[in-house]
């Protein structure tokens, strides 16, 4: 990673452990935009994720470790079951990973 991102990132994480309280391990939902990326791109997301936020990651996903979502019976599209995960104040602490620009 460049030096010029690797400091950016490093004050975006920084900011978000100071004042919303983040923490490690960092909780990333992952959707399937993003994994799709991911692979054409041939990026080991596992590998690279924790080297990017400088710490240690748990990756989520609603079918990898699950976390429950309300809807199990009444299934949504991706990224209204992601946001509805975050809320209005994103109680956990969630990083979203997605390749949808309007989310």
């Amino acid at each position: 990673m460049k030096i010029k991102r690797q400091k950016h990132a490093k004050k975006t994480i920084s900011f978000y452990k100071y004042n919303f309280c983040f923490r490690e391990p960092f909780q990333i939902l992952i959707d399937g935009t993003f994994c799709q990326a991911a692979l054409k791109n041939k990026i080991q997301i596992k590998e690279q994720l924790p080297k990017y936020l400088m710490g240690e990651v748990q990756l989520c996903t609603t079918k990898f470790q699950i976390r429950k979502c309300k809807h199990m019976k009444d299934p949504l599209p991706a990224l209204e079951c992601l946001l509805s995960m975050l809320g209005e104040t994103n109680p956990h602490h969630y990083f979203i990973a997605t390749q949808v620009r309007t989310l």
